[in-house]
């Protein structure tokens, strides 16, 4: 136990001691460095050690002495600063210091032997080193191999990683210039603003102030301002820009889906040979694009300008924000604002209003928060100058010449300049809604000129109803025109509202035969349908679409029958190659109801006046904030949000020219729906018994209602079926202006009385058995 205790003290001993010498080692080695740095330097009195020092090391170095010192310094920090595990040795050591030291009295000695040794002094082993590397290498590759010994002691001295180093000298230089150009923009774009401030005679502008720098409160209590952190350069905004295509493109060809090839008798056969030379129009009809620049919206100045702009007025109001891409487009320019950590959505669009001002937007701004995959808010800025997007350049682009489906057509060009195409075919129907004035009906006439320049005759047909008989009689005996209850050489753009429910009427009868159609071939749709018609031999189905450009008005006057019509084909009718197209400027409930938004999920929504009105079309507000002329919101149906697009314009001469070319080929030609089909497909014909029975009815009550009809049938729609065709036979009217029925007795009395009399004589008592229980 004894020899432990002693044991245990003399190790305590043992390490007090030895941090003890340590110590010593610490304090002699830099005592005697700062005393050799002295002894070098020093121009006074040194004593006889100093001198004698000071002159060796100068002799034997020349002016690489005063570096002497602190290369030594660093060699013992690192010798005793790891004592138990040294990072280098003291071979290591002292072989680079040698090396460093050596180099640089040799770079030092050729020197002197060029400028001469009054300013230059290598001392006694830089004239050795010198002369001998130049007896060697020569001047320059003495001094080259100096250089190279000079990194090879650094390299074994420091350890340095060169790579480290040129990567650090390359990433600082570049950061400069970057800082550099933004720092020049930024000039450029506040002087572009003060001129204009001086020109618009604003004497005063109003600077934002700087936030005081955070205060950090020790524990004593006493306020100390925190050092201020320097704030990093805001990385540049990307600018996105779509280059605008050559005006002298190709004209766009026939994207159809290709068919095989055929012998001239089968192509017959299977297609209308009425139209079998028949030319689409080409694009040389249209107005050619105004030659602009070869980019889309405001130049790189402007949009600097409004990026400091914009920056600036968030600043203002203590909102950290910077501009993160740039989108230029024909009429609007988005930018995508990203918000500094911490700031709230709210915060940011809730000061568009003040953005509007500061900008002196032509319009309204638009704001989207936030932007679909991307963590930024898009402000869409209403462009100085606004660009006009023809038709005959969406016409010749890429995009539209590309797609492969018939019914693709121009919508016109994204907010960042893109082309913006559309298919009507998977839509599948369209409903288009707009203030007076907000492009409607040009944005129609966009999308029916589309459809013609791809497809001929026989493969699009169109039924036009107009009740403003203004737009769509431009059309009038083209050969796309298309009614079912009317032949070919009677057909016309629909313009009476009671007309126009029978047509869409008779419609449905179109589709009716065609699903049994359709059903007999054992397929789904009809590009499956026109397959199996080319294998086989049999005429192939066209394309109908409806295009109706005023829907509250047929909704005022013939509202069930339009209504239960539309149903039914939006609900059916995309199969079997039917389409609807509706346009209306008073988007309010009554007219866009419920039964028609749920069928309708594809829409375009132009300028309204309200957020009411927008969310009708669009259930969502938007709408309000565009600025007209085609500026528009399009809701795809597989879409969480509208993009917004710049509809092309199409000017009156431009569609005379179309139209008229078309009509100098051809003419209307159809099969029309004929009465006794129509009544033997569905049942429901002037001879049908359900519709005799309808009429003893009315005759017996003297009165008809569609009440009265749904308590016989059992179904309101088929009531409201049976009401629009006895309306169409004459046998009841609704005067305008009146919502009683007008019943015409002696010709229902008349027909029955003539039905009568043509059936068997053994179907008479089953009629008076009818009779009877009526």
């Amino acid at each position: 136990m004894r020899n432990l205790v002693k044991n245990k003290a003399a190790s305590q001993g043992k390490k007090k001691a030895g941090a003890f010498s340590y110590a010593l080692y610490w304090l002699g080695a830099f005592s005697f460095n700062i005393w050799l740095a002295w002894a070098l330097l020093s121009s006074g009195s040194r004593g006889f050690l100093g001198d004698t020092i000071a002159g060796g090391l100068h002799a034997f170095l020349g002016h690489t002495a005063y570096l002497f010192p602190f290369i030594l310094l660093y060699g013992l920090i690192a010798i005793l600063a790891n004592v138990n595990k040294p990072h280098k040795g003291a071979l290591t050591l002292t072989g680079g210091i040698l090396l460093i030291l050596g180099s640089l009295a040799a770079i030092i000695g050729l020197l002197s032997s060029r400028f001469g040794p009054e300013h230059f002094d290598g001392g006694w082993l830089g004239y050795f080193l010198e002369q001998t590397l130049s007896r060697m290498f020569g001047g320059v590759g003495a001094g080259l191999f100096a250089a190279v010994l000079f990194f090879a002691g650094v390299q074994l001295l420091f350890k340095v990683s060169w790579r480290k180093v040129f990567k650090a000298i390359a990433s600082t230089a570049a950061d400069d210039y970057r800082n550099w150009l933004s720092a020049k923009r930024e000039l450029n774009a506040r002087l572009k603003i003060a001129s204009d401030k001086e020109r618009s005679g604003e004497a005063y502008e109003a600077k934002p102030i700087p936030e005081p720098p955070p205060m950090v409160i020790d524990r004593g209590g006493k306020p100390e301002p925190a050092p201020a952190a320097k704030p990093e350069p805001a990385p540049e905004p990307k600018v996105v820009r779509a280059a605008a295509e050559a005006a002298a493109a190709p004209k766009p060809q026939k994207s159809a889906p290709a068919k095989p090839q055929q012998a001239d008798s089968d192509k017959d056969k299977l297609s209308d040979p009425y139209f079998k030379d028949f030319k689409l129009p080409d694009s040389a009809l249209l107005e050619p694009p105004s030659k602009q620049s070869a980019v889309v919206g405001p130049d790189d100045n402007e949009i600097n300008a409004a990026r400091v702009q914009l920056e600036t007025t968030f600043k203002s109001f203590a909102v950290d924000v910077h501009v993160s891409g740039v989108y230029p487009g024909p009429v609007i320019t988005r930018y995508e604002v990203t918000p500094a950590p911490g700031v709230k959505i709210s915060s940011i669009v809730s000061l568009s209003n003040d953005v509007a001002l500061a900008m002196k937007s032509a319009g309204a701004i638009r704001v989207i928060a936030p932007i679909p995959g991307k963590s930024a808010i898009g402000f869409e800025i209403p462009n100085n100058t606004r660009a006009k997007v023809c038709l005959r350049e969406l016409l010749e682009s890429s995009e539209f010449n590309a797609a492969r489906s018939p019914l693709t057509f121009a919508l016109g060009r994204y907010a960042e300049g893109k082309v913006a195409v559309a298919n009507l075919e998977s839509m599948p129907h369209l409903l288009v809604a707009g203030a007076t004035a907000s492009g409607k009906s040009v944005f129609m006439q966009s999308l029916i000129l589309s459809l013609m320049f791809r497809n001929k005759p026989d493969e699009v047909k169109f039924l036009f109803i107009d009740p403003k008989r203004l737009e769509l009689t431009f059309y009038e005996d083209i050969p796309y025109l298309y009614d079912p209850k009317e032949t070919p050489d009677r057909v016309s753009v629909i313009t009476d509202p009671k007309d126009a429910a029978k047509s869409l009427v008779a419609m449905t009868r179109v589709m009716e035969k065609r699903y049994k159609k359709f059903e007999k071939a054992r397929v789904k749709n009809i590009t499956s349908y026109n397959k199996w018609a080319l294998e086989n031999g049999q005429p192939q189905e066209y394309y109908i679409v409806i295009v109706i450009d005023e829907l509250a008005d047929l909704m005022l006057q013939t509202r069930n029958v339009v209504e239960d019509a539309i149903q039914r084909l939006a609900q059916m009718a995309r199969a079997v190659g039917i389409h609807l197209v509706l346009a209306t400027q008073r988007p309010s409930v009554d007219v866009i109801t419920g039964v028609i938004k749920a069928n309708l999920p594809s829409r375009v929504a132009l300028q309204v006046t309200s957020k009411t009105d927008s969310r009708v079309i669009l259930d969502s507000p938007g709408a309000e904030a565009l600025i007209g002329k085609g500026d528009l919101l399009y809701l795809a149906i597989d879409a969480q949000k509208p993009s917004r697009i710049q509809g092309a314009f199409v000017g009156e001469e431009e569609i005379r020219k179309v139209a008229d070319f078309v009509k100098a080929q051809a003419r209307p030609n159809y099969q029309p729906l004929a009465e006794d089909e129509e009544a033997a497909g569905t049942g429901k014909g002037s001879s049908s018994e359900e519709m005799l029975a309808a009429l003893r009815l009315v005759l017996e009550r003297r009165r008809v209602s569609q009440d009265l009809l749904k308590a016989h049938f059992g179904s309101s729609a088929r009531a409201t079926n049976i009401l629009s065709i006895l309306e169409m036979n004459g046998f009841i009217h609704k005067p305008e202006g009146s919502n009683r029925w007008e019943i015409f007795f002696d010709k229902i009395e008349s027909h029955l009385n003539s039905h009568q009399s043509q059936q068997p004589q053994e179907n008479e008592p089953a009629t008076e058995e009818f009779s009877r229980n009526e």
